[in-house]
C-alpha cells in the first residue's frame, strides 16, 4: 500500500481525514470582544417579563378566586343536605335558594376573568354569609370561606398592585 492510500495519511483529497488546518475565517481575534448587539438584548427583556409575569399572577390569583367560589357552591349544596336529614329539614324554599346560590357561585367562576369578576364574586359573598340566616351551622363555614377570600383578594393587592381598602373588592 502506497502513502496516499493510506487512511488518515493527511492528503487533502481523503475523506477520512478532515483538514485540521485553521482557516482565516474560522481564526480566533486575540481582540474580538462579544458581540454588541447582544448586550441591549438583557436590559429590554425584563420589561416584557415583568409584564408576562404580571399577566400570569393575575391568572393566578383569578383561578384560585374561580375554585374558592366553585368549592363554596359545593359546600352551599352539601352542608344543608347533611342536615335535612334531621327533623326540621329543608323545605322547598331554602332548597331552592341554596340551589340558585349555588349556580350563581359557578357561574361568577368561570366570569372571574371579566373585569368586574372579582366585584362579583364579592357581592356573592354577602350572599353566601346571607346564608346564616337560613341555616345557622353554615356560620363556621361562611366565616372561613371570608377569610380565604380576604387572604386571596390581599394576596392579589400585594402581588398585583391592586388598590386597598374597599377598592379591593371590585379590582
Amino acid at each position: 500500500m502506497s502513502e496516499p492510500d493510506r487512511p488518515g495519511s493527511g492528503q487533502p483529497d481523503d475523506p477520512a481525514q478532515p483538514d485540521e488546518s485553521p482557516r482565516p475565517e474560522e481564526s480566533p481575534q486575540p481582540d474580538e470582544s462579544p458581540q454588541p448587539e447582544e448586550s441591549p438584548q438583557p436590559e429590554e427583556s425584563p420589561r416584557p417579563d415583568a409584564a408576562e409575569r404580571l399577566r400570569r399572577t393575575d391568572r393566578a390569583t383569578r383561578g384560585a378566586a374561580a375554585g374558592l367560589l366553585c368549592l363554596e357552591a359545593f359546600v352551599v349544596l352539601l352542608i344543608p343536605r347533611a342536615i335535612a336529614q334531621t327533623s326540621t329539614g329543608l323545605d322547598a324554599t331554602k332548597t331552592v335558594l341554596l340551589i340558585g346560590l349555588a349556580v350563581l357561585l359557578v357561574a361568577c367562576g368561570f366570569l372571574l376573568r371579566r373585569r368586574w369578576g372579582i366585584g362579583a364574586g364579592s357581592a356573592l359573598q354577602v350572599l353566601v354569609a346571607g346564608t346564616v340566616l337560613l341555616i345557622p351551622v353554615l356560620a363556621i363555614v361562611v366565616v372561613f370561606f371570608l377569610l380565604l377570600w380576604w387572604y386571596l383578594l390581599r394576596t392579589r393587592h400585594q402581588l398585583l398592585g391592586t388598590p386597598a381598602g374597599w377598592r379591593m373588592l371590585i379590582s
